[in-house]
């Protein structure tokens, strides 16, 4: 396999990957309340506007983290997530403004 064939192969996996993500309901509303918002959320703040319930939240955003739609910072106690907008817009340029 070149080095084309590899990205490609790559670009695809990650766009089945943010189908698979997006595909559940949590996911899908937090998300779109990043990409709402703009800038990167405490989990508290975030919390607060999805009103998903802690554990479940804390596993959507690692599936998140995990696929590589979010990034997070940890600053003392609290945990701040940001969409990573560039990476998705870079293989699937409109998807974030569709949601």
């Amino acid at each position: 396999m070149d080095i084309k064939q590899s990205s490609a192969t790559s670009t695809e996996e990650f766009k089945r990957r943010i189908f698979f993500a997006l595909s559940e309901p949590g996911r899908y509303t937090i998300v779109r309340m990043l990409y709402r918002v703009g800038h990167e959320m405490g989990c508290g703040e975030l919390n607060q506007h999805v009103e998903i319930d802690k554990s479940t939240m804390s596993y959507h955003l690692r599936t998140l983290r995990e696929i590589g739609l979010v990034t997070t910072r940890t600053q003392g106690r609290e945990k701040f997530v940001q969409l990573n907008t560039d990476r998705i817009d870079a293989v699937l340029p409109g998807l974030l403004a569709s949601l």
